[in-house]
C-alpha cells in the first residue's frame, strides 16, 4: 500500500486561552506602531490641504475686496473721503474707519485685520508702503510692503491718477494742512480721473505657524475705476 504523503497544516491561530491573549497583544501592538509611523504624515497632509484651500479662498476675497473698493472710490459721493462720515469728510481731515474700503472687511471672518491709513504727503503711499511710479504716468505704478507690516492682514492702498495738468499725480489721502492748502480738500478730483486700489495680504499659513517655519505668502490685488464726476 502506498502511503500518501502529509502536507503539514499551516499553524492554526489560537483562540482561546492564554495563547490567543498574547497573540491579540502581539497583534494590537503592531497596531499602533504602524499607525505612529502613518499618522504625521497623514495629519500633515491633512493640514497642508485645509491651508492650501484657505489660501484660495482669501485670494478670491481679496479680489472681490479691490473690485468693491475701486468701485466705492469712483463715486461721486466718495470724492472728499475715504471713510464713513464723518470720521473723515476731506483732504486735511485725518480718515480713520473706511467707508470706501469696508469690502476688505471681507476677510474679517477669516481672522485677517484690516489696515488704512491716510499719507503724509499727497504724493507718497501710507507708512507701511513704498509707491514706485509707472514709466507711463497714465498707468498705475507698483507699491511694495515695508519691513514692519505684520501677518495676517490686509493694508490697503488707494489713490488717484490724476492726468490735469498741474495737479500732483498719484494723489493721496494726505491730513495735513499744507495738502489742503495747496492741493484743495477733495480727495477725489472731478474730470474723470482714474482711482487705484491696490490690496497687499500678507498671509502665515496655519501649518507654517505651528511648525515654526517663518513662511509668508503674499497675496495683492489690484482694481483700476475711472471717477464718475
Amino acid at each position: 500500500m502506498v502511503r500518501r504523503r502529509q502536507h503539514p497544516h499551516p499553524r492554526s491561530l489560537p483562540t482561546s486561552g492564554e495563547g490567543a491573549y498574547h497573540w491579540r497583544m502581539r497583534q494590537l501592538g503592531q497596531t499602533l506602531v504602524e499607525f505612529a509611523l502613518v499618522a504625521p504624515v497623514l495629519l500633515l497632509l491633512i493640514g497642508a490641504t485645509v491651508d492650501m484651500g484657505r489660501g484660495v479662498l482669501l485670494n478670491n476675497l481679496l479680489s472681490g475686496a479691490s473690485r468693491e473698493t475701486a468701485r466705492l472710490a469712483a463715486l461721486s459721493y466718495n470724492s472728499g473721503s475715504n471713510t464713513l462720515p464723518p470720521s473723515c469728510s476731506g483732504l486735511g481731515t485725518p480718515c480713520s474707519r473706511t467707508a470706501v474700503v469696508q469690502g476688505a472687511h471681507m476677510l474679517d471672518s477669516l481672522g485677517v485685520a484690516v489696515v488704512y491709513a491716510d499719507s503724509g504727503t499727497i504724493g507718497a503711499a501710507p507708512a507701511y508702503g513704498t509707491y514706485v511710479a509707472n514709466a507711463d504716468p497714465t498707468q498705475p505704478g507698483t507699491i511694495t510692503l515695508t519691513g514692519g507690516t505684520s501677518t495676517n492682514t490686509v493694508y490697503v492702498f488707494i489713490y488717484e491718477i490724476d492726468q490735469q495738468a498741474g495737479n500732483p499725480s498719484p494723489r493721496w489721502s494726505c491730513p495735513t494742512a499744507g495738502c489742503t492748502a495747496t492741493y484743495g480738500s477733495a480727495v477725489r478730483t472731478s474730470g474723470r480721473q482714474l482711482v487705484v486700489v491696490d490690496l497687499k495680504l500678507k498671509w502665515q499659513p496655519v501649518l507654517a505657524g505651528f511648525l515654526g517655519i517663518p513662511t509668508v505668502i503674499t497675496f495683492d490685488s489690484q482694481s483700476v475705476d475711472r471717477i464718475e464726476f
